[in-house]
């Protein structure tokens, strides 16, 4: 019976860690923030390409066709992380207990 108290105490020492270890790695808030800021940026660089091959700045009309095909490739990618999002989410909610 002995034994069985100090396996107890020992798991509940590990168990529960200290309120004041700070936390390692990237949130998952700032995870999707920063995800969200990189697609705009991609979609703000397409709309700069465009506008700048519209005034006759740019010639080539490759890099006006390579940036709007990342922006686009970065929002459907966006788009289908928040889809499996939603469905994680109603997946969850879904769940009994």
């Amino acid at each position: 019976m002995d034994d069985i108290k100090k396996i107890g105490d020992i798991s509940q020492g590990v168990a529960q860690p200290s309120k004041t270890t700070k936390k390692s790695g990237v949130s998952f808030e700032d995870a999707i923030k920063d995800a969200l800021n990189e697609v705009s940026t991609i979609q703000n660089e397409a709309e700069k390409a465009i506008e700048n091959f519209s005034k006759g700045e740019v010639k080539d009309i490759h890099t006006v066709v390579v940036a709007m095909e990342k922006a686009d490739v970065s929002l459907q990618t966006l788009l289908q992380v928040r889809n499996k999002l939603l469905t994680a989410y109603e997946e969850i909610m879904r769940m009994q207990v």
